[in-house]
């Protein structure tokens, strides 16, 4: 049989083999964060350095990143259905140019197989985690799942520059993760830093930690949480049962007359005002004399206008 046109060899491996170049070359010009599985190095230099860390748990995530062949599609670079939520973090936010440079002043960490040290440490079960520690690596932020890059965006500006004021404390819990000093200092820089959620967490976890017995310690940090909740958080009925907590644990400890302040402001931002009365009779027949009484009247009077 006559044979047909001539057609150079691998003619028929030409078209794929162009577009796995073309992919290739497609996603190493896409820009990236400059990942590291060398997490010994990695919290040195940010402990060093003074940056955070950004660490990206990805183990045993499942799906598959298979991009679909543009010439066959005739048109750019998709991917196929059924991608991971690791896979879409690396292809719709990971890669982002916003993103990247968002994180240049993080140390990047991936944990994806092997080692699971830093797994374990921070607990990261579900794929993918994500989180954000400060330089001593204490975390700050966790996500888990897919999350949004205007979120991730959010997140990676959010961390205060300078983490010089934090040192001491930041390094007391890299040690001692419940350091009840600790926490507080730290809940203390994060309020000033804008972070109400991050300074919440951490008095949360001061009250409970084991060397919360100090009582007038205690309950200075009581009211600078229940404070927190009212005018940063809007939680008010959180704030107040805080309070009442308190109270009921040392009815007569130092500071009670500070705590049923904090009990009327918290009764009067819900709105309860019979509940805010009671208080300030409380007050009244209790701390007669004391200044935070005083306040508490004028409060409740202001509240009437």
């Amino acid at each position: 049989m006559p044979r047909g046109p001539h057609r150079p060899r691998g003619f028929f491996v030409g078209v794929p083999m162009l577009a796995s170049i073309f992919v290739a070359a497609t996603l190493a010009a896409a820009p990236g964060i400059p990942w590291t599985r060398d997490y010994t190095k990695a919290f040195a230099d940010a402990e060093e350095q003074r940056r955070p860390l950004l660490l990206f748990f990805r183990n045993n995530c499942g799906g598959g990143n298979i991009p679909t062949n543009p010439i066959a599609v005739g048109g750019p670079i998709e991917h196929q259905e059924g991608l991971s939520p690791c896979d879409r973090m690396q292809d719709d936010v990971w890669e982002n140019p916003a993103i990247v440079t968002a994180a240049e002043r993080y140390l990047p960490v991936i944990v994806d197989s092997g080692d699971q040290t830093l797994q374990v440490r921070y607990q990261a079960v579900r794929m993918p985690t994500t989180l954000v520690t400060d330089p001593w690596g204490n975390e700050v932020f966790r996500t888990t799942g897919y999350l949004e890059r205007d979120k991730m965006a959010r997140i990676l500006g959010a961390l205060p520059r300078d983490f010089t004021p934090l040192a001491p404390a930041g390094q007391t819990l890299k040690a001692n993760p419940i350091d009840f000093g600790a926490l507080v200092s730290a809940a203390r820089f994060y309020e000033g830093a804008s972070l109400p959620q991050v300074s919440d967490r951490l008095y949360a976890a001061a009250l409970v930690a084991p060397g919360a017995t100090d009582v007038p310690a205690r309950r200075q940090a009581v009211i600078s949480r229940g404070l927190l909740l009212m005018s940063r958080l809007n939680r008010a009925e959180e704030a107040a049962s805080l309070f009442e907590k308190e109270l009921a644990a040392a009815p007569d400890g130092p500071g009670s007359d500070a705590l049923l302040l904090g009990l009327v402001n918290a009764r009067l931002t819900q709105g309860k005002r019979k509940e805010a009365e009671a208080a300030v009779k409380q007050m009244e027949s209790r701390f007669a004399a004391s200044p935070y009484t005083a306040r508490a009247k004028e409060n409740l009077a202001g509240a009437r206008k």
